[in-house]
């Protein structure tokens, strides 16, 4: 990071009664020098990519799991049931932040993310032993999900501490190993469970090695700023702000609802006659689409606005959700899933950046992606649970697909109103 101007002095700077650490530096309240580039800056974005790969990038993939656990180790229990794993381990992975994100701020981010690297990789070698569904949620649900939560949150936020006009390119593309993750571990566990030498235990635990390969990298590549925070560990005042506490309850909105598609699209094509084999594919090119939908935002988010794109995004999403109940063909899901991943995956990657532009100081990026990623995780832990007991209840899919697309609607109205108390008199925000 640049040293600033020689008038600048060695000090602190404070913010709202709180002392701010700035480096060495004492400048103008909220002034922060941000590189906007330059090789350490991008090995960052490299480094929160490797992250997101091995982090939500493996979340993702469970949808493959869910299938397999159906037919096998878990098949006296009703999608339900499974899907309370999947559902434990997004809340957890959302829920960790809360912790994350301010130590991270406080102490930097590397003190975090050594050690659960290290207890994530355990984590998945672990869920190769299991075979009960207690297991199941223990290790993949409960482990993973934190490990996995507690790695990601500090990572992104030090992007926040490199870049700011290029922000929504550079969270957007280190957000990119997230699909991408979501699309190797499926395959490499769909390939490997059909190869009856290999079996369940080793290609989970060929994942958990790929997954130590991943976190390597990134334990090298990742060097926070000496940017540190001090005073409250949360900044509960941050909810006073419209643009911030309104994004909060639009994203627990959609989040209730955006993976569904990602537990339960493979089944729902399996009922309409697309083989098995076919069928554990949709998750690969779901996040096929997410991947372009990451790419895209973070291209265009700077001339376009990226309040405006993630917008237009989550009413996408929830118009794709209900053409979904129509959709029966093997081509119809093919597209859905693609372009259903495309949506999404822009709101994933807009919306760590959205939330950071709220925060006044960059010391703070990591306490308010916290904040808001636990109680969004919220929705995460409830939806696909509630969508699998629709499923249950009705003996179809209908009932919870309308349940999905009317909360992301619902969200998608709230995020508008977001967009318009972040800015409402300019036109690209």
């Amino acid at each position: 990071m640049s040293s600033g101007s020689s008038t600048e002095i060695e000090s602190a700077i404070f913010s709202g009664g709180e002392e701010v650490v700035e480096s060495s530096i004492e400048t103008k309240a909220h002034v922060h020098e941000y590189p906007e580039g330059g090789l350490r800056a991008w090995l960052v974005v490299f480094g929160c990519w490797c992250t997101s790969f091995a982090s939500f990038g493996y979340v993702n993939s469970f949808g493959v799991y869910e299938t397999y656990y159906l037919k096998t180790f878990l098949s006296g229990h009703s999608p339900s049931d499974v899907a309370w794993i999947g559902a434990l381990q997004s809340f957890a992975q959302f829920s960790a932040a809360l912790v994350a994100g301010p130590l991270a701020d406080r102490y930097g981010a590397m003190v975090i993310i050594w050690p659960f690297s290290v207890l994530l990789v355990v984590a998945m070698m672990l869920t190769s032993l299991c075979t009960e569904l207690y297991q199941f949620i223990l290790c993949q649900g409960i482990f993973i999900g934190i490990s996995a939560g507690l790695i990601f949150t500090p990572a992104i936020s030090i992007v926040g501490h490199y870049f700011h006009k290029r922000r929504p390119i550079a969270m957007a593309f280190a957000t990119t190993g997230s699909p991408l993750g979501g699309i190797i571990y499926p395959v490499i566990m769909t390939n490997l469970l059909q190869n009856s030498s290999v079996g369940f235990a080793w290609a989970q635990r060929i994942c958990g090695f790929l997954t130590l390969f991943l976190l390597a990298i990134a334990s090298i590549a990742i060097r926070p700023t000496p940017l540190k925070r001090k005073g409250a560990l949360v900044l509960p005042e941050a909810f006073k702000i419209p643009a911030f506490s309104l994004q909060v309850a639009a994203l627990f909105m959609i989040i209730l609802g955006l993976w569904t598609p990602y537990f339960y699209l493979a089944d729902y094509g399996s009922l309409h006659g697309m083989s098995p084999g076919l069928a554990s594919y949709l998750f690969a090119l779901i996040n096929a689409g997410s991947f372009l939908g990451r790419v895209f935002a973070g291209s265009v988010a700077k001339y376009l606005g990226q309040f405006n794109v993630i917008t237009v995004a989550c009413y996408a999403s929830g118009l794709l959700m209900f053409c979904w109940l129509k959709i029966t063909s093997t081509a119809g899901l093919i597209v859905l899933a693609i372009l259903f991943g495309a949506t999404s995956g822009i709101i994933i990657g807009l919306m760590y950046t959205t939330i950071s532009h709220t925060a006044d100081h960059p010391s703070k990026i990591g306490t308010y992606i916290g904040m808001s990623t636990f109680l969004i995780g919220f929705g995460a832990l409830g939806g696909t649970p509630i969508t699998g007991a629709l499923i249950d209840r009705y003996g179809g899919y209908s009932q919870g697909i309308i349940f999905s697309g009317a909360v992301l609607m619902t969200g998608a109205v709230l995020f508008t109103l977001a967009r318009f108390a972040y800015s409402k008199d300019k036109l690209v925000v």
